[in-house]
C-alpha cells in the first residue's frame, strides 16, 4: 500500500475521531421523568385529618440514568388541590426505568368529597388526579425539570385498606 494512501486513511480516521469527540461534548437534553400516582392509601385516620401514603412512580425515558436530589409536587383531586410538599430524597432513575418515591401527606378527603352521609358511597367513588411539579436533576440546582400527570384513581382501595 503507498505511503501516501496509509497516510490519507490516517487523516481521514483522525478527523472522524475528532469529530465524534467534538458531539460527545454536547451538552445532552435531559427529559423529565413521567410520574404517576401509583397507589394511594390511607397511613392514619382522624377526625379533621388524615394522613395518606402516596406512591409516585416515576419513569425515565430517557437513554441514560437520571439521578434525582428532590421534587416538589402538587396533588388535585377533582381540580381542587389535596396536598403539595417537597422531598429531598435522592434517587436514581434507570434508565428508560422507574423508581418509585413514598410520601406520607396530610390531607382531608372527607371534606373535599362532602360529608359523610354514606361511607360506602364514597369510597366506590373514582376521583380524576393530577400530579404536577418539578424535579431536581442537579443538587442545589435552582431550576427544576417540570411535569404534570392526569389520571384517575379509585377510591374503593381506601375503603379496603380502612377495615383491616
Amino acid at each position: 500500500m503507498p505511503k501516501i494512501f496509509q497516510q490519507t486513511i490516517l487523516f481521514v480516521f483522525l478527523g472522524l475521531l475528532t469529530a465524534c469527540a467534538n458531539l460527545s461534548n454536547l451538552p445532552i437534553q435531559a427529559v423529565a421523568p413521567e410520574v404517576s400516582l401509583a397507589d394511594f392509601s390511607v397511613a392514619e385516620m382522624g377526625f379533621s385529618e388524615q394522613t395518606y401514603r402516596l406512591k409516585l412512580r416515576l419513569h425515565n425515558p430517557n437513554p441514560f440514568p437520571l439521578p434525582l436530589s428532590g421534587m416538589n409536587y402538587q396533588l388535585y383531586l377533582n381540580d381542587k388541590e389535596f396536598t403539595r410538599g417537597e422531598s429531598t430524597d435522592a434517587i436514581s432513575i434507570p434508565a428508560m426505568g422507574e423508581e418509585f418515591l413514598e410520601l406520607d401527606v396530610k390531607g382531608n378527603l372527607m371534606s373535599m368529597i362532602g360529608g359523610l352521609q354514606d361511607l360506602q358511597s364514597v369510597f366506590n367513588r373514582v376521583l380524576n388526579y393530577r400530579v404536577m411539579g418539578g424535579v431536581n436533576v442537579i443538587k442545589g440546582a435552582p431550576l427544576q425539570m417540570p411535569f404534570e400527570y392526569k389520571g384517575e384513581i379509585s377510591l374503593k382501595m381506601l375503603g379496603d385498606s380502612n377495615s383491616n
